[in-house]
């Protein structure tokens, strides 16, 4: 039987790869760019609480991705990726807010490659 600790973890993960696939279905099927960005955000985010969880590690609950990228990046080598995320959290407003400014699908397709780079570095074993 499975932990709950374990449960939790798992949960993270579906929720981010949830997120993953959102943000390309939209993409592919619809306009609402700003959302399939808002989801390619949210994946990345979810990725590394979940990595951090996965390695008893705490972490706030902030959106803020380059200051979580900090704190996964204590526990994992990788290339620094902090001028892609930063591209994606200059966006994060316009995805909660309206600003006047559109998410162009450049942008949306950019979000998500950035994710599924970060979701392949944090997720896949080493």
């Amino acid at each position: 039987m499975k932990s709950e600790k374990s449960l939790i973890q798992e949960e993270w993960l579906g929720y981010a790869k949830d997120d993953l696939e959102s943000a390309e279905l939209l993409l592919k099927k619809s306009d609402n760019y700003h959302i399939s960005v808002y989801h390619s955000h949210q994946a990345i985010e979810k990725i590394f609480k979940w990595f951090l969880l996965k390695n008893n590690r705490e972490f706030p609950f902030i959106h803020d991705l380059k200051e979580l990228f900090k704190l996964v990046e204590k526990n994992k080598n990788l290339n620094d990726p902090l001028e892609e995320l930063s591209f994606l959290q200059d966006l994060y407003p316009q995805l909660r807010y309206p600003t006047g400014d559109k998410i162009s699908k450049e942008e949306a397709e950019k979000s998500l490659q950035i994710a599924k780079k970060i979701f392949k570095l944090i997720a896949d074993p080493e």
